[in-house]
């Protein structure tokens, strides 16, 4: 066990594959964040005993050592896992018309990234960092045209905040407890051919990604080594399946449209909510579906913020919020797991995501890859479609930094695998017990998966 082994490098090289960027520079400096980072926000666990039971949209629970189960087979080894994550906590999508008045700071953002410069021991990474290669920086200087627009500060809408990157630094420490330091399904070094990173081309989840790697790995280069690199696989966004792609895929944006016409749920939701959705409209100035009230809302209570308030026309309260996440979490439900035709929306939007799953493990299998470790750092539209395949019971909108493991091990009866499904560090239950994700052959678990993916997938996305 090396629990607070540190490593360090000068350099390091970030390389975002497939259309993206090379960038390289050094910087010599970074603020202390010690009193920047709006710690409220965070548990303040180190990743031994954050657990909790309660839904806690700010903050997913992270595994552990503790919680983390043994495999049922004794003698059984950790082969191969596929992590899925959404970003970390962020700035609302929109401004609304209450927002402007608020201030959002990401201007301490730049110790937050892979080669980003040391931070506190109270971040409980297990390692100091590489110095910052590149940063962005948003910055609206005083009389900026079309400022009375935006909130203050220095963050643009959907951003990664400075409390978001930290969220998955530590969950990436507390994947190095776990696959690098216990179990060894890492090694202890950096070694770029053994874990596959893939991204959508969008700033939060990169940075998430970057995030989450540096609490994984910190570098162990030498003076005179070449540069670490870093490398976040991205599609372009037009043809990208971490979340479900109606612009590539029409047939799905016209089931979708069916799904939501027609299912009585989400009529019950609609004439269930014409006065709360008016209240809500009177309160904010803008109307929006659930999940963007929800948006605007939590990320306010997130951060400890005042909720918004109109004058003569009422206040968000706590009943209001909970009552937003619970809509939010019945037409997730719906339209993911539940609605008649979900499983063929499912087929076209996640389908070709299912075949990778299917087609990592098979690899493993068959002793066709050196990768131990996929990566997919997404957003809550990556997971929750992941959820409705597997039949999750728990369909709450996922918090932020929410992760999915899909863990391959191998018994020591020859040849026989079996996958075991972790959502938020506890082993994930189905509805309808299809398989004990806590230990589902994989012949079970490939089976199951097939139901999803459709071979010829391009014919069918052009169906009318």
């Amino acid at each position: 066990m090396l629990l607070g082994q540190r490593f360090v490098t000068p350099l390091a090289v970030l390389c975002i594959t497939f259309g993206g960027l090379f960038l390289t520079s050094t910087r010599l400096w970074a603020p202390s964040l010690a009193d920047e980072i709006p710690l409220h926000i965070l548990d303040q666990a180190n990743g031994e005993d954050n657990i909790s039971d309660k839904y806690n949209y700010c903050q997913a629970n992270r595994p552990n050592l503790k919680s983390y189960p043994s495999p049922k087979v004794h003698g059984s080894t950790l082969v191969h896992s596929q992590l899925f994550i959404r970003h970390g906590d962020r700035t609302p999508i929109t401004v609304l018309p209450l927002d402007i008045d608020q201030t959002w700071e990401c201007s301490n953002m730049s110790a937050y990234f892979f080669s980003g410069t040391g931070t506190p021991d109270s971040d409980k990474s297990p390692f100091q960092y590489a110095r910052a290669l590149a940063r962005q920086e948003i910055s609206i200087p005083p009389g900026s045209p079309f400022a009375d627009k935006m909130w203050k500060g220095s963050c643009i809408p959907g951003q990664l905040t400075p409390a978001g990157a930290r969220q998955h630094r530590l969950l990436g420490a507390a994947l190095r407890r776990l696959y690098v330091e216990e179990l060894r399904l890492l090694p202890l070094i950096y070694m770029p051919e053994l874990i596959h990173i893939r991204s959508t081309d969008v700033w939060r989840t990169k940075q998430s990604a970057e995030n989450f790697m540096a609490g994984l790995y910190g570098m162990d280069t030498h003076k005179g080594d070449p540069p670490p690199v870093l490398r976040i696989n991205t599609l372009p966004v037009d043809i990208d399946y971490l979340t479900m792609n109606a612009g590539a895929c029409p047939r799905l944006g016209q089931l979708r449209s069916a799904l939501e016409k027609n299912s009585e749920v989400l009529k019950n939701l609609e004439r269930d909510n014409v006065e709360f959705n008016k209240e809500l409209v009177d309160i904010l100035g803008l109307q929006r579906p659930w999940s963007g009230y929800m948006d605007t809302i939590m990320p306010r209570v997130c951060h400890g913020m005042p909720l918004q308030c109109s004058s003569g026309k009422g206040c968000i309260t706590q009943e209001i919020i909970d009552r937003v996440l619970e809509n939010v979490q019945t037409l997730t439900a719906e339209m993911y797991r539940d609605a008649e035709g979900v499983q063929e929306v499912l087929k076209l939007g996640i389908g070709p995501l299912v075949s990778d799953i299917k087609a990592n493990l098979l690899a493993v299998k068959a002793g066709a890859t050196k990768v131990r470790f996929h990566f997919y750092s997404g957003h809550d539209t990556t997971i929750t479609p992941l959820l409705g395949m597997l039949d999750s019971a728990d369909m709450r909108w996922p918090p932020y930094a929410a992760n999915l493991l899909m863990e391959l091990w191998s018994s020591p009866k020859k040849g026989e695998y079996f996958v075991r499904v972790l959502y938020n560090h506890a082993v994930l239950e189905t509805r309808s017990n299809w398989c004990d994700l806590a230990w589902c052959p994989l012949e079970t678990f490939v089976a199951y998966l097939d139901r999803f993916i459709v071979e010829d997938l391009t014919v069918q996305c052009q169906r009318q």
